[in-house]
């Protein structure tokens, strides 16, 4: 580790596995900046480093000729960038491009591949997440062909809010209009709904998360279904956890 101080907002990912093994991960990991709009992969490149998120979120986006691209899902302190490595497969399925900006454990392939094969447990969880990640990108599949707007913005939303650990971050409506695969106009016009609503404010590319509890009325019910998919084989998710950590520390 390069940094002398960790923050007190960790990795799920990491803080399931034994002390052993979760001691040989992080010595071979560095603490890194993740800023916002930064690229950390494209398709069908080879990984150099692998990230587990602290803070901060990863948008995985998907990409097709003469269409806007769209955003598929979402990596925060839950999960890791790379997970595929569990399978064997070094090159990237999406472009990876980070959303919110933050902190990360970020780690060269070549060393996380070789612990795989010295820390069992290690492999498991990225099994485990594996799947719940692959349900995710499934979901969000159905949920941009079946769902409206602002639906699915308010969803988007939840789960930014989930990975970001603070109730406002950094948030363009063209970079929402393009993670969602729509035009500008209609994000304005369904975030203008929510806002006037009193669910979020929106000034300056900032997004705050007012009454959370009323967003997730408005939400699909893809959002809570994959809470659920998490829970089920990693336990508790962001959520909760941030909100623990938050308190912990006194950030608003």
């Amino acid at each position: 580790m390069s940094v002398s101080t960790v923050p007190l907002i960790t990795n799920h990912l990491v803080n399931l596995l034994s002390e052993k093994e979760r001691v040989l991960l992080l010595q071979h990991c560095d603490v890194v900046e993740l800023e916002f709009g930064t690229l950390l992969c494209e398709p069908q490149q080879r990984y150099r480093y692998l990230y587990f998120p602290l803070s901060g979120f990863i948008s995985l986006v998907t990409k097709l000729a003469g269409h806007k691209p769209l955003e598929m899902g979402l990596i925060g302190n839950e999960g890791m960038l790379g997970v595929t490595l569990a399978l064997g497969i070094t090159t990237a399925p999406m472009q990876a491009v980070v959303q919110g900006k933050g902190t990360a454990w970020r780690i060269d392939i070549a060393a996380l591949q070789q612990l795989l094969q010295d820390c069992p447990q290690l492999q498991h969880i990225l099994q485990q997440y594996l799947f719940v990640l692959m349900a995710q990108l499934s979901q969000s599949a159905a949920c941009a062909h079946f769902h409206e707007l602002d639906y699915r913005l308010a969803r988007w939303l939840l789960m930014s809010h989930d990975r970001a650990h603070s109730n406002s971050f950094h948030l363009t409506h063209q970079f929402l209009a393009d993670m969602l695969g729509v035009r500008r106009s209609g994000v304005t016009i369904a975030a203008g709904i929510l806002q006037r609503k009193q669910y979020i404010s929106y000034s300056r590319g900032m997004m705050s998360i007012l009454d959370r509890t009323a967003l997730k009325h408005a939400a699909c019910e893809c959002y809570q279904i994959g809470i659920d998919n998490y829970r089920r084989l990693l336990g508790e998710p962001t959520p909760d956890t941030a909100k623990r950590l938050l308190a912990e520390q006194g950030t608003p």
